[in-house]
């Protein structure tokens, strides 16, 4: 793996290196000068919903350490220019560059999306880590001398035509509790009969998502959500009974609102999050 260092939109590889960011015994952390200036960015160097949904309560936890500072999220033309190359690694999204305003449309504690900055941006590689099962959002927060970890499960915003819009889907298509389903392109077989005792268990309708028509689950069907917006998706899903697939970054991105059972895929690492029930 290679160490980025991200300075005035460009992207630098500084070093080699075993594991992204620094250890618990011998940390390094943000610089005060950067902290007292207060106008701060936030970004990361991977792209998918799960990417920047396990990092979304960044900007509030900054805002409530610094109530003044300014919070700014990378616009998808400024994270184009500076890792367009590698674009085609999040290919099971059509436009990845986008998803910031996935995450980050209508929250109000950041100020808005930006196309350049000056000096240094610390990006994502710079966390400080035990190597254990950790959140993502708790490595980072260290680094940026953070000491108080409470609440950083990921958490969206959505507006009042968002959850009107997803309450009538839902009434449309179901009369009362459902589940949702969700069997993303990676999945291979892990954990198939954890999945199918939850969909027994609860034996709900399903709002679903299965990367092949046929998934082998057996489940009442509700809605196949594969054409409906994805922000739509995720406010469907906070209001469902409970959510269930293999481990994806949809379901980690709303894992906070709902009971969401996952089967991960291996080591979680740091895309822990502590509010999802792992099978």
């Amino acid at each position: 793996m290679v160490f980025w260092r991200t300075y005035n939109n460009k992207v630098y590889p500084t070093q080699e290196v075993n594991m992204l960011g620094f250890q618990l015994n011998d940390p390094s952390y943000i610089p005060n000068e950067y902290l007292e200036k207060q106008n701060f960015v936030v970004l990361r160097t991977c792209f998918g919903v799960g990417d920047w949904g396990i990092i979304s309560a960044f900007p509030r936890k900054l805002k409530e350490k610094y109530p003044n500072c300014k919070v700014w999220i990378p616009s998808p033309k400024l994270l184009k220019e500076m890792f367009g190359h590698l674009e085609q690694n999040w290919s099971s999204w059509s436009s990845p560059f986008q998803v910031v305003h996935t995450i980050f449309d209508n929250n109000p504690h950041i100020d808005g999306f930006i196309d350049s900055f000056e000096g240094d941006a610390f990006n994502d590689h710079y966390r400080i880590t035990d190597g254990s099962d950790t959140p993502l959002m708790e490595e980072l927060l260290r680094f940026w001398q953070f000491n108080n970890f409470d609440n950083i499960e990921p958490e969206l915003y959505f507006t009042d035509k968002e959850i009107k819009l997803s309450k009538q889907i839902i009434k449309e298509h179901c009369d009362g509790k459902f589940g949702t389903l969700l069997i993303s392109n990676r999945y291979k077989n892990e954990g198939k009969k954890l999945i199918q005792q939850k969909l027994d268990e609860y034996n709900l309708p399903m709002f679903y998502w299965t990367s092949k028509k046929d998934s082998g689950f057996k489940f009442k069907r509700a809605l196949d959500l594969r054409h409906v917006d994805t922000r739509i998706q995720l406010c469907i899903k906070t209001l469902a009974t409970f959510n269930v697939g293999n481990q994806t970054g949809v379901n980690d991105t709303i894992a906070n609102y709902v009971p969401t059972y996952t089967v991960p895929r291996g080591k979680l690492g740091s895309n822990y999050i502590k509010s999802e029930i792992y099978l």
